[in-house]
């Protein structure tokens, strides 16, 4: 669920082209684009389209699309549920936007009715709450095997007690405080290389660990969010030397890989993944060996 804005400029000639990174700038976001897996690449633009997020109090990302700049239009829109500050920032951007273009109309898909950026800033209040009531209820449907959030810069799984708080919730507090402290992390969040063998087509999942690096993993090989909804088959992690530009003796089966960082002080992240501390050359030389030792290797 969202809400959706198309802004189209009224006047006729001399259409008005906004630029992301000069508009980010404008209102203090950061942008960038989601890859395949729902994962951010900061800084990245792709068709005219990209994904705000304040740093200050990281939501689940403002949606901006531009590809039809050069007819006058544009489209913003937000994810519900979504923070308090985010909503704000919605409408700020908003606010931007009709001072970039002048007289624009502002039409809301789902509300059905023409907004001005002054209107949107008098029902932050409502907009909040329906957005309090949405994560209530989105939490309470027990139809759902795993509670998954896209944010701003990654998925996110919530865990059993966020589910169960959050169900009850009366404000969005706890919410905004989790989702900022999950993605204010400097961290690098794992993607899959993914191949399918010619013969059998089936699919295998590729992870790579680097030393120095505090990294976010899934419990799962297939603990990833994908478009095509691919099944993946098996899986494995290789470890990598940045210093050294290379990889380490071996490729490893992922089940055996997580059971195996059990000894590492790995700390849960949220609901589907790890976060693992930034491992040296040493430590990774030593998991390797320990996975090798066992016959884990291939």
């Amino acid at each position: 669920m969202a809400f959706t804005l198309q802004i189209r400029q009224k006047k006729l000639f001399g259409k008005t082209t906004l630029d992301i990174p000069s508009l980010a700038q404008a209102c203090g976001f950061c942008y960038g684009s989601n890859n395949d897996f729902y994962i951010l690449q900061e800084n990245e633009q792709v068709g005219g389209t990209a994904v705000f997020y304040h740093p200050e109090h990281i939501g689940r990302g403002i949606f901006f699309n531009g590809s039809k700049s050069r007819e006058g239009y544009y489209e913003i829109s937000y994810n519900i549920p979504t923070t308090r500050s985010e909503i704000t920032d919605f409408a700020r951007l908003a606010g931007e936007i009709e001072r970039r273009l002048g007289r624009v109309e502002m039409y809301s898909v789902e509300e059905e009715r023409i907004f001005t950026s002054g209107e949107l800033e008098q029902v932050i209040e409502d907009f909040v709450a329906f957005s309090r009531k949405s994560l209530n209820q989105f939490c309470g449907n027990r139809e759902f095997r795993s509670h998954i959030l896209t944010l701003a810069r990654w998925p996110y799984t919530l865990t059993e007690d966020k589910v169960a708080l959050w169900e009850a919730c009366t404000d969005l507090s706890d919410f905004e405080r989790t989702l900022h402290g999950l993605q204010a992390l400097d961290v690098y969040y794992a993607k899959p290389r993914l191949l399918q063998k010619n013969d059998t087509k089936e699919i295998g999942a590729f992870y790579a660990l680097t030393e120095e690096c505090e990294s976010v993993f899934p419990v799962r090989v297939d603990g990833f969010l994908n478009l095509s909804e691919l099944k993946v088959t098996e899986g494995f992690v290789q470890f990598v030397l940045y210093s050294e530009q290379r990889v380490l003796e071996g490729m490893f089966p992922y089940e055996q890989f997580v059971e195996e960082l059990r000894g590492y002080d790995v700390r849960q992240f949220d609901g589907d993944h790890i976060l693992i501390p930034p491992m040296t050359k040493a430590e990774l030389e030593d998991l390797a060996g320990k996975l090798r030792g066992k016959g884990r290797s291939v």
